[in-house]
């Protein structure tokens, strides 16, 4: 069974949202991440901050340190403007 590429794109794209959000509240990410015991108390602990649901926690508990830099975070929001322009075409 294939999966629709309208609701693929939609959940790249929340995640995409996740992470920009992640790096623009990076210390607060890092602070709850760092307060955690464990990785799940930290998947929720993010999720919660970020308002996010748990596979968007779970990828920015997985993202390498590379990606906070502000190149990566400009790479990623336009890759979400295209996404979003996919997304309104459609």
């Amino acid at each position: 069974m294939k999966q629709d590429p309208r609701n693929s794109t939609h959940a790249e794209l929340q995640i995409l949202e996740a992470v920009v959000q992640a790096i623009e509240r990076r210390e607060q990410v890092f602070v709850a991440i760092e307060a955690a015991e464990t990785q799940d108390e930290a998947r929720t602990a993010v999720a919660k901050l970020l308002g996010i649901g748990e596979m968007e926690a779970r990828a920015v508990l997985d993202m390498q340190a590379r990606r906070w830099t502000q190149g990566e975070r400009r790479k990623i929001t336009d890759h979400i403007a295209v996404l979003r322009g996919e997304l309104e075409s459609d």
